[in-house]
C-alpha cells in the first residue's frame, strides 16, 4: 500500500502531466494519425467521359483543397459493357511532378505547378497511355486516377503548410492533403465498386508517395495487394548526400532539402519510417515490385558520389545509390519473399545516355540490363497477377 506521501507525490505528477498529455492528444488530432479514414462526404461528381473503352467520372473533394486554388480531383474508370455490381480487380495510379514548398516570402518552391485543381483531361492523361496502363486496361480492371495538387509527394494528412499564404473561401488555410485525399478516393471507389484485389502504381513523385501511401492504407485495415513505384524513393540519406556532394541538385532535391519534410505527416517525415526501414523492421508488409532504371536521369544515372548505405559509406552511380537502401532491404527477405526489385536498363530521349528513361512503365520500352526481363512491362504484370493469387 502506498504512503500518504507517495500518492501527494503521484498526484502530483498526474497534475503536471495531464496538460502536457492533452496538449500531445490535441497536437496529434490536427493532423490525424497514419490510420484516420479519408472524408468522402464532401466528393462531387462534376463529369463523366467514354474514351478508350472506358467510361470515367470525374470527381471532386471539396473535404480536401490543393496548396494554391481548387481541391483535389481524381477519376474512376470502368470498362464499357462491364457490370458495376460484380467484384473485380482495381487499379490506382499516382502520377509524378516533382515536390514543392513554400518560401518565407510565401512563393511557392520551385513554382506553382501541381497546386491548383487538376481536370479530367490531365488526370486521364496518366491512365490512357499504353505500357502497363494499357494492360491494365485490356484485363477490364477498375481504375483510379489521383491528383497530387498540393505538391506534397501524396504526404500531406491535413497537415499545416508552412508559409503557405493561400486560403480556401472560407478563409482557412491551405494545409498539405495529398495522403488523405489519396486514401479518401480509393476508400470512394472501394465503396462505389465490389472490389476483390486493388493494386496501387506510381510513377516518379506519385513512385515515392506509393510506400506511405500503403503504409497508411495498412494501418487503416484495407491495404492493397501490392505496389508498384517507377522510378523513385524517398531516400532522406541520398538526398542530404547528394545535396552536400553537390551531385543532381535541381528543383526537386532542393524542395526535398528546404521545405517538404515540413510539409508531410510527422510520421512520414520521421528518418526511421524511410521505406527501406519500414521493410527491413517488417512495418510495411505490403508486397512491393520496386521498379528503377540505372540510368534515369531524374536521378542522374551514372555520377559518381559517396552513397551513405545504413553506417557505411560506398562510391556509387547516383541513381543506384537512392534505390541501394530499398535494394538490399528487399533482398533480405530472401527469395520466397512476395516483395521483388526490378533494376532495368531502358533507353530514353537521350541517345548519348544509357538507361536513361525516367519513369519506365508508361511506355512499351525494352531492357537490356542483364538478367532483367527485356518485356519488363509483361513481367510486371506477371508480378500482379501472382499477387492476385496470393490469397
Amino acid at each position: 500500500m502506498a504512503s500518504s506521501h507517495s500518492a501527494s507525490k503521484m498526484a502530483v505528477v498526474r497534475r503536471l502531466l495531464l496538460p502536457l498529455l492533452l496538449v500531445g492528444v490535441l497536437a496529434a488530432g490536427l493532423t490525424g494519425c497514419l490510420a484516420t479514414q479519408g472524408d468522402t462526404s464532401k466528393v462531387v461528381k462534376l463529369s463523366s467521359v467514354t474514351k478508350d473503352g472506358y467510361v470515367w467520372d470525374y470527381y471532386r473533394n471539396e473535404a480536401y483543397p490543393c496548396s494554391v486554388s481548387g481541391y483535389q480531383t481524381f477519376v474512376v474508370g470502368r470498362k464499357v459493357g462491364s457490370s458495376s455490381t460484380a467484384t473485380a480487380p482495381m487499379w490506382v495510379f499516382m502520377h509524378g511532378g516533382g515536390v514543392g514548398s513554400f518560401s518565407a516570402s510565401g512563393q511557392p518552391l520551385p513554382n506553382a505547378n501541381r497546386m491548383d485543381e487538376e481536370s479530367r483531361t490531365e488526370l486521364l492523361g496518366h491512365v490512357t497511355n499504353d505500357g502497363l496502363s494499357a494492360k491494365v486496361r485490356d484485363a477490364g480492371y477498375r481504375i483510379v486516377s489521383v491528383s497530387m495538387c498540393s505538391h506534397d509527394l501524396y504526404g500531406g494528412m491535413n497537415t499545416a503548410d508552412p508559409n503557405n499564404p493561400n486560403t480556401t473561401p472560407d478563409g482557412k488555410r491551405r494545409p498539405t492533403t495529398g495522403l488523405i485525399s489519396a486514401k479518401a478516393a480509393i476508400q470512394f471507389a472501394l465503396a462505389t465498386y465490389p472490389t476483390d484485389d486493388y493494386f496501387v502504381g506510381g510513377g516518379s513523385a506519385g513512385s515515392a508517395g506509393t510506400f506511405h501511401v500503403a503504409w497508411a492504407l495498412q494501418q487503416q485495415g484495407i491495404a492493397p495487394a501490392g505496389i508498384v513505384p517507377d522510378a523513385s524513393v524517398l531516400n532522406q540519406d541520398y538526398y542530404r548526400a547528394a545535396a552536400e556532394q553537390g551531385v543532381c541538385v535541381g528543383d526537386q532535391e532542393a524542395s526535398i532539402k528546404t521545405g517538404l519534410l515540413d510539409r508531410i505527416h510527422p510520421e512520414v517525415a520521421k528518418p526511421e519510417n524511410q521505406p527501406h526501414l519500414l521493410v527491413a523492421r517488417g512495418a510495411l508488409t505490403v508486397p512491393i515490385l520496386h521498379v528503377w532504371n540505372r540510368g534515369d536521369t531524374n536521378t542522374c544515372g551514372d555520377v559518381p558520389m559517396q552513397c551513405p548505405v545504413g553506417d557505411t559509406t560506398v562510391t556509387l552511380g547516383s541513381t543506384e545509390c537512392a534505390h541501394r537502401p530499398l535494394t538490399l532491404a528487399i533482398a533480405a527477405l530472401g527469395p520466397d519473399s512476395r516483395s521483388k526489385n526490378l533494376p532495368l536498363c531502358v533507353e530514353g530521349p537521350d541517345a548519348t545516355t544509357a538507361c536513361d528513361k525516367h519513369v519506365v512503365t508508361p511506355i512499351d520500352g525494352v531492357s537490356t540490363l542483364p538478367g532483367s526481363p527485356a518485356d519488363y512491362n509483361a513481367a510486371i504484370w506477371d508480378w500482379i497477377q501472382e499477387r492476385r493469387a496470393d490469397d
